[in-house]
């Protein structure tokens, strides 16, 4: 794949559902977790509660559904779970890493999930070598997606304006983080849970500047003059 001058200086990537075809693993995971306290909390369901938030808003609903806090063994055996299921079945975004190798910007992972589990999921999908060193996760700001926080912090750390930054996106709070944020921001549907919760045009509605169907449609990114 022939690299070419990308119009932005920085691409910022989320992980879970743009690197790593994780979220309908993750989702079924709280779907068996949650379903006993409420069934309503069906796959769908969940995927519009959770998908792009941190883990906190998960702890919250679990404790007004139980009226109680949520105790360590809440916390770890909902890891232990996520991360065994990972680690039978967590494959890459197709096509991610050819794009990726190819791009002429600087580029990081910002990310909703915590540092252990952005790595782990990254390992699994061989992507790792790809990223280390090259993290920014919420654990590292106060307010999480939707907030622009995240964001703007790989953005200052790498010396870029916002305005030259590219963020590629699957989840609304995302996208809503990106152009809060004053960046451009891209939804992409490559992963499998489109085919479960199909939010392309709740992406476009969020104010996403495209929605890319594939990694391929990423590149090459037009040249600039």
């Amino acid at each position: 794949m022939p690299v070419q001058r990308s119009p932005f200086d920085l691409v910022i990537l989320d992980c879970d559902g743009v690197l790593v075809d994780s979220e309908v693993i993750s989702c079924r995971t709280l779907v068996d977790i949650l379903s006993p306290l409420d069934p309503s909390y069906d796959l769908q369901t969940v995927m519009r509660r959770y998908l792009g938030r941190p883990s906190s808003a998960v702890v919250e609903d679990y404790e007004r559904m139980t009226g109680r806090p949520a105790s360590a063994d809440f916390t770890e055996d909902w890891r232990a779970r996520l991360f065994a299921a990972f680690a039978h079945e967590l494959q890459p975004v197709e096509g991610v890493r050819s794009v990726v190798e190819a791009l002429a910007s600087d580029y990081c992972v910002a990310s909703s999930s915590d540092e252990e589990r952005i790595e782990i999921c990254l390992r699994k999908a061989e992507l790792w070598d790809l990223f280390e060193g090259r993290i920014f996760s919420t654990t590292r700001v106060r307010r999480g997606k939707p907030a622009p926080d995240l964001f703007l912090l790989a953005a200052s750390e790498h010396g870029v304006a916002p305005e030259r930054c590219l963020v590629i996106e699957d989840s609304v709070s995302g996208v809503i983080a990106a152009k809060a944020a004053r960046m451009t921001a891209y939804g992409l549907a490559a992963g499998s849970h489109f085919a479960v919760l199909d939010q392309r045009q709740a992406l476009l509605d969020a104010g996403a500047d495209k929605v890319l169907e594939s990694w391929r449609d990423l590149a090459p990114m037009p040249a600039t003059s």
